[in-house]
């Protein structure tokens, strides 16, 4: 009895100190020397670029004709991808900063990154019909199939979190993210060439938007990829990789 009751004091935290959270992990050694500057470099273009996304409005307005209409268009627009891809930050910052990830949290990157799948679905699209020829009447035909990207993406990632581990559904997100900026250009990019050869008038609009809205939603999947790359390389220094 003495010895069990010795062996129990002995695994018993000291007095004074707190019990560690689970989700906690206790570093080994910490990282030495200062940041490298490229990790500046890095951050630095990146928010250059949200920068001048977010005063594109202004810019428009001092310098262009376009109607309040337009501008109010493309307020919303550039705000809904500013929020998307902050929900794609989500998930590593509540890792770095060590906090669960809950599956009700997973919810917000999830329909963020859908909205900038859906992005890329209306971007191939413009390219496709303009090479292909086809006009939409009224658009309402390609604002349906873009809603059902978004349902289809959201319900898809959302079936993964809550069958799986949700701290590796940020990873997901921004891969496939990122691998359908990519296919999106591959699509959009060719079809330009092809339609800016035609003597057609303003060829090349709906492949030209489909070029630009590929080459944001990349930038905007690359910033979480950037910071997901950095924290990894924090866990490395500390040992806890």
């Amino acid at each position: 009895m003495t010895e069990a009751a010795d062996n129990k004091d002995s695994s018993s935290p000291p007095a004074g100190r707190g019990i560690a959270l689970a989700y906690e992990t206790t570093p080994l050694s910490a990282p030495r020397g200062s940041r490298r500057w490229w990790v500046y470099a890095v951050v630095g273009g990146y928010l250059l670029l949200v920068a001048v996304l977010l005063s594109l409005p202004a810019w428009v307005g001092l310098f262009g004709d376009a109607s309040s209409h337009d501008m109010a268009v493309l307020v919303i627009c550039i705000a809904s991808v500013v929020l998307s891809g902050l929900s794609l930050v989500l998930v590593p910052v509540r890792k770095a900063r060590r906090r669960p990830v809950t599956r009700r949290s997973i919810w917000i990157p999830i329909i963020g990154s859908g909205a900038l799948a859906a992005v890329l679905a209306l971007g191939a699209s413009l390219a496709l019909s303009e090479y292909f020829q086809i006009a939409f009447e009224g658009g309402g035909s390609l604002v349906l199939a873009v809603g059902a990207v978004w349902a289809g993406w959201t319900g898809i990632f959302g079936i993964i979190a809550m069958r799986g581990k949700v701290e590796g559904v940020g990873s997901w997100l921004h891969r496939s993210l990122i691998a359908g900026s990519a296919l999106e250009l591959l699509v959009a990019v060719p079809c330009h060439i092809v339609v800016r050869r035609r003597h057609d008038c303003c060829a090349g609009i709906g492949t030209g938007t489909g070029i630009c809205l590929g080459i944001v939603v990349m930038f905007v999947a690359l910033g979480p990829s950037v910071l997901l790359l950095f924290y990894r390389r924090k866990k490395q220094l500390m040992g806890e990789l």
